[in-house]
């Protein structure tokens, strides 16, 4: 078989194919070919022959994108040239990503059939963030919120049918898999990597999450144990986006974000908390215990006779005694205010979790 015989097979593989895309264009850019899935469908009104240009089947912007690759590859003798295209979706008019690989067919260099598929990130981003939560409700803003705040790690899908999990490439790389792992065919569970400490709990808001068909979301956070032994502190939300006839939940999806951050500042006010605490102990025990035996030591050699200058002196130390246990006293407060305030923020963090 001859290149151009290969190429007619290609053509024929587009045009039968629901998985890729065929178009054939000549040097000005009109359609002489293509699968069914190309350019506006006409109507009844259309005549038979009106043509099609590249500009009925891709974003007008993108016809340099590709003439600067076709002149490119002439002018480098090649075969073969590849480029990215936005395919108009009719009759929506909306955009999709399609990577595709053009033939020369004709001695000119000007004539190209081209395959395409369309490039798709793996599920479950395919579903989009508008299936997983609505913008306007406290949870979906709250995750709106999350997300801000927090680095998102990724998306995963668990089929209750089939007992399989589908995750997002950024929450596969996050495991420690490599793309090799998340291309084969065996699925990777990341439920698995849950801290195991963390996953009964996981399960039981799960569970309130089926029970209330839905009505209670499902957020939690948990330790996740990444391939390499490092663990990471997460946040995770889940929504069930399908239920079966009888009402029990047959596929949910969720987002994982990363909270590690988020936690060690959790950790540090909570040790500061326990500081705060031994210093308000150590003063108001320690410190100011001293402090007044110093002045019931000073009310003592008052009683004793004194020169004029050992009675400046005592009186200076008093004074000075004094001001030291008012310090004291303001600091003492200051740190259980202070530590009351930290109490309240933690108690609070932890009724949401």
């Amino acid at each position: 078989m001859d290149k151009y015989d290969a190429i007619q097979a290609l053509s024929h593989l587009g045009v039968v194919s629901e998985y890729f895309l065929q178009v054939t264009l000549d040097k000005s850019g009109r359609v002489i070919s293509s699968d069914s899935g190309l350019g506006p469908i006409p109507n009844f009104f259309d005549h038979k022959e009106k043509p099609k240009y590249f500009a009925d089947c891709f974003a007008a912007a993108n016809w340099e994108k590709y003439e600067s690759q076709r002149i490119k590859a002439w002018k480098n003798s090649h075969q073969s040239f590849t480029v990215d295209l936005q395919k108009i979706v009719h009759p929506q008019g909306e955009l999709m990503d399609t990577k595709w690989e053009f033939f020369f067919i004709t001695e000119d260099f000007g004539t190209c059939m081209g395959i395409g598929h369309l490039v798709t990130q793996p599920m479950p981003y395919n579903l989009g963030l508008g299936d997983f939560f609505d913008s306007t409700s406290k949870e979906g803003k709250e995750i709106i919120d999350s997300i801000l705040e927090n680095k998102l790690l990724g998306f995963w899908e668990f089929d209750l049918t089939k007992k399989g999990d589908t995750i997002s490439q950024g929450l596969g790389q996050m495991l420690g898999y490599t793309h090799d792992e998340l291309a084969a065919a065996t699925p990777i569970s990341w439920q698995k990597h849950i801290h195991a400490d963390d996953f009964p709990f996981l399960l039981q808001d799960l569970r309130s999450h089926f029970k209330t068909t839905g009505n209670i979301p499902f957020k939690k956070e948990f330790r996740i144990n990444q391939k390499n032994n490092q663990t990471i502190w997460a946040l995770g939300f889940g929504k069930t986006i399908e239920w079966s006839a009888t009402g029990h939940p047959t596929k949910v999806l969720g987002c994982i974000l990363d909270i590690s951050d988020r936690k060690k500042q959790e950790i540090w006010l909570k040790e500061h908390h326990y500081f705060l605490k031994e210093l308000a102990f150590e003063q108001s025990h320690t410190l100011r215990a001293r402090v007044a035996n110093i002045l019931g030591i000073l009310e003592i050699m008052d009683s004793e006779p004194q020169n004029d200058e050992s009675k400046r002196l005592l009186k200076l130390i008093r004074n000075e005694t004094m001001l030291l246990d008012q310090s004291l006293k303001k600091s003492i407060k200051e740190s259980v205010q202070k530590n009351k305030s930290l109490e309240s923020n933690l108690v609070g963090e932890e009724e949401t979790e």
